[in-house]
């Protein structure tokens, strides 16, 4: 067995530097972020999983491409949205699928990445305020749904995995974009605006101004319960069965650098 480098070696053992700006690796959390009890089980039209093969995610990708087709059709063309894009196939990336129970199909789609190997596009494109600089961060993109009846229930469920997935892995805050009108729902749903009402253009949708929200995990309870959202009860006190997440999979994209995966691969390989 081939022993580790000494590059390896510090990885492992150190904290990973941005900007300038030691990160330390989050720590992982067990539970939920809520302060309440899930009181009833609910089941949905589908089923929230991850998508690993790829299979799955060229579903995906195709799925994307016709829903950003409907409003922003020179985009998919620009970005080539039908096929996956370089941050779809990293090994540290989290794609997440909404799967119709009656026949199969997508009904929803979303791609959780964090900054715990590599800067968010919102690192490296913005000056993020202090708070930011130091913590783990989570980048829910590319949240995409089927128009009609069953996507409009996607939605709050694609809001769920991501507020428990980025408490699961200790992110600190979720950033996501919005192009009005969808803007007025993450504000109803407490995310709140990074620039108070200045628009950004960012890479993910070049010459579109986009609003730039972010959660702090550690309020989601506390703003959602003292804002009244209806959201609230569908989130924290319902146990959804057909969310049906693989959390060690999870854990092992966002919990472990890169150059330990591949020395642990490397390792496995010796043997």
């Amino acid at each position: 067995m081939r022993s580790p480098t000494l590059a390896q070696v510090i990885d492992r053992f150190s904290p990973r530097i941005t900007k300038g700006v030691f990160m330390s690796r989050p720590t992982v959390r067990l539970g939920r972020p809520y302060t309440r009890p899930a009181l009833e089980t609910q089941p949905l039209p589908f089923r929230m999983r991850i998508a690993k093969s790829p299979e799955d995610i060229q579903r995906v990708c195709r799925h994307r491409g016709e829903a950003y087709a409907r409003h922003q059709p020179d985009l998919v063309q620009r970005l080539s949205l039908h096929e996956p894009e370089a941050d779809d196939l990293r090994d540290d990336v989290v794609l997440v699928m909404a799967e119709s129970h009656e026949d199969g199909s997508i009904l929803g789609s979303l791609r959780l990445s964090t900054n715990i190997n590599t800067p968010l596009r919102f690192e490296k494109e913005f000056e993020l305020p202090q708070r930011f600089q130091k913590g783990a961060l989570m980048e829910a993109g590319r949240m995409v749904t089927q128009n009609g009846p069953l996507g409009r229930m996607v939605v709050p469920a694609l809001i769920k995995v991501t507020s428990e997935v980025s408490y699961r892995v200790g992110a600190d805050f979720v950033l996501l974009i919005a192009r009005a009108p969808l803007d007025r729902m993450y504000k109803a749903w407490q995310f709140e605006d990074l620039y108070n009402g200045e628009k950004v253009v960012t890479s993910a949708q070049p010459g579109v101004p986009v609003t730039l929200f972010f959660m702090d995990i550690a309020q989601v309870d506390h703003r959602l319960r003292t804002a009244n959202c209806p959201i609230y009860h569908f989130m924290a006190e319902t146990h959804h069965p057909d969310i049906d997440l693989d959390f060690d999979f999870i854990h092992q994209r966002f919990n472990v650098p890169r150059l330990e995966r591949e020395s642990r691969c490397l390792d496995e390989s010796m043997v």
